[in-house]
């Protein structure tokens, strides 16, 4: 074993065996997490001059807090740098002709998407606690970044360029911002309605927006009724080889699909379509080509952008933030759960936000987590992100050395990838499911697909959002309670149904919330508990309230609940409280309740109270 003295101006490397003459230790051994091999004995070193001094212990320890990957390269295992590269050839082969295809969503020209592939790869494993999640271009993401940029670009290709940066940049902006302010939470604000409608509407916008693809005619706009329009009033115009070649390359994703799901279908029919205008020269039947694309790597570039464009597109840019954290750590939970390991949803908001960031600077587009790719790595045996590293390489190569294969790909073919694509995307039966559950869920979810193909994909997901919260509201204002009654089969007090043989006590009404007591609420529990007692028959002496389920209440409720209190004890009755939680007793106390109250009138369980209740007015009787 090796023993590491680090001074200011040398570091002695000696056998932990060896006697160490020397005088005392310059300062205590920091033994590095997971490594017993190796002891750091550091002093102070000044990096700068007039700098404050830091530990090399400390710098190293914070990189590999900052940066997981680190942490990961030190402990790996050459054991799994084989499955590791098999994994990411793998989702690197499948992933090239889909990013070409997403490209063409944000009406880039398809090494754009290569592009920000290879940087999402590097940006995304360098932050991710994910060991299996693949970060790249997506079709859903894709599709909003399209809509957000499209009418701002005027048709001016050059300006989609640097838009398509600017808002890559900006989502990763928000994310970051979103793990600075320690927001991981903020996913759950997609709730599963809204996500249904999402991906039902922008699949049926992202087919009308191929259409044109695959019957060789021009579309105009990207509204989906206006595309639909478009594509009937030309239909005479279409150019029939390419439909044919369309359907064809359609019925052969669907085919592999079917019958042979291992097969990754768009790199076969990249390969076919290739192959197709290299032996027949397809381009002479009037079929459009992809056509010459750069070989190489872009320079990191800062985008030029306006003013005014940073407002216009920030609703895209926080509803992609939304949308590629909500998919993004779903995913990267899905897979650890398999795998038996954790992931940290602050981390999870680094590595996409830095992914986006560096696609931005790397002429790319907006990027989020995929699954295809991630399901391939997992499938593949991959153990960790050195597969994301292997796929990064892969594009490298593929960047450098094979970019002319893409100059044969028909246009028609990424057509027919992206429709496929928008077909699997589909999530009719979820819909069909949400009918069955709840009619109110299932209306959200078709008025944001509504909503959408109306007015387009982004006011479409932002109301989805707001319909998100305006629900959680709803269910917050208006939460659910009860009257508890006595079971005669056990005697204890319960949320009793209409058909369970149940008594009331007279006089006593026990009455639980299901929610904590909060501004948005405050008036209308009152106002409930107001109700009851006074319709209730016999009068009531004692309320007590099982408090189990108000495990927070602000200061509006319990000022709200402090005058009600004092209503019912001058009316002559007396307030209970059973089985409360600390943080309602807390704000009771704020108020100056409790003193008010008075230690007697706590009790630890419902039980508790209403044997006192009988205690106090022996011989009641009871009600059925």
């Amino acid at each position: 074993m090796l023993r590491l003295n680090m001074f200011e101006d040398s570091i002695i490397v000696r056998s932990r065996y060896a006697q160490d003459m020397s005088p005392a230790a310059p300062s205590m051994p920091a033994r590095l997490p997971h490594s017993p091999q190796i002891r750091l004995y550091c002093r102070s070193i000044p990096f700068l001059p007039g700098a404050k001094p830091m530990r090399a212990a400390a710098i190293f320890q914070y990189l590999l807090s900052g940066v997981p990957l680190l942490a990961t390269l030190r402990d790996y295992r050459f054991s799994w740098f084989g499955k590791d590269s098999i994994a990411g050839l793998s989702a690197c082969i499948v992933s090239i002709p889909s990013v070409i295809a997403y490209a063409e969503l944000v009406h880039l020209p398809p090494i754009a998407g290569l592009y920000a592939a290879l940087a999402a790869a590097v940006g995304y494993a360098l932050f991710a606690s994910s060991r299996h999640v693949i970060a790249g271009p997506d079709a859903a993401i894709g599709l909003l970044a399209g809509s957000a940029i499209l009418p701002l670009a005027a048709g001016d290709p050059a300006r989609i360029v640097f838009l398509a940066a600017v808002l890559s940049i900006m989502s990763g902006g928000v994310l970051l911002l979103a793990a600075r302010l320690k927001l991981g939470v903020i996913a759950d604000l997609l709730s599963r309605p809204v996500l249904i409608g999402y991906l039902n509407g922008a699949s049926l916008v992202l087919i009308a927006t191929q259409l044109g693809k695959m019957f060789g005619i021009k579309t105009e706009g990207e509204e989906f009724f206006e595309l639909v329009y478009t594509v009937i009033e030309k239909l005479p115009q279409t150019q029939l080889p390419t439909f044919l070649l369309g359907v064809l390359l359609v019925g052969l994703l669907v085919a592999l699909a079917r019958w042979l799901p291992r097969v990754p279908g768009a790199l076969a029919v990249c390969a076919v379509a290739i192959l197709a205008t290299f032996f027949l020269d397809l381009g002479s039947y009037g079929i459009a080509l992809v056509g010459t694309v750069p070989s190489g790597v872009p320079q990191l570039t800062i985008p030029s952008f306006r003013w005014g464009d940073i407002a216009a597109l920030a609703p895209a840019a926080v509803a992609i933030a939304f949308l590629a954290f909500s998919d993004g750590i779903l995913l990267a939970q899905t897979f650890a759960e398999k795998n038996g390991y954790e992931v940290q949803p602050n981390r999870e908001l680094v590595a996409l936000g830095s992914a986006n960031i560096l696609a931005g600077l790397w002429q790319g587009f907006p990027v989020s987590a995929s699954q295809s790719r991630t399901s391939i790595v997992d499938a593949s045996g991959g153990k960790s992100q050195v597969a994301q590293l292997v796929l990064a390489v892969g594009l490298l190569l593929f960047l450098f050395f094979l970019t002319g294969l893409i100059a044969l790909l028909p246009k028609v073919a990424l057509g027919a990838i992206l429709i496929v694509t928008a077909i699997g995307m589909l999530e009719m039966a979820s819909l069909v499911g949400l009918y069955r559950i709840d009619r109110v869920e299932f209306a959200i979810a078709l008025g944001v697909t509504a909503a959408i193909l109306v007015a387009g994909v982004v006011p479409g997901i932002i109301l989805g959002l707001l319909l998100s919260l305006i629900t959680v509201l709803v269910e917050i204002s208006r939460p659910g309670d009860a009257v508890l009654r006595r079971r005669l089969l056990d005697g204890r007090f319960h949320d009793c149904r209409d058909d369970e043989e149940a008594e009331s006590v007279p006089g006593l009404l026990v009455y639980r919330p299901y929610a904590p007591l909060v501004f948005a609420n405050a008036r209308h529990v009152m106002t409930r508990i107001r109700t009851l007692v006074d319709e209730a028959d016999p009068p009531v002496k004692w309320l007590v309230i099982d408090a189990q389920a108000i495990h927070d209440m602000d200061v509006t409720a319990a000022q709200r609940f402090a005058e009600l209190h004092r209503e019912l004890a001058d009316e002559g009755v007396d307030v209970k409280i059973a089985d409360a939680p600390r943080p309602f007793l807390e704000e009771l106390a704020k108020v100056g309740l409790s003193e008010e109250i008075g230690g007697n009138d706590f009790f630890v369980s419902v039980k508790k109270a209403v044997e006192a209740y009988d205690r106090e007015f022996a011989g009641g009787g009871s009600v059925r």
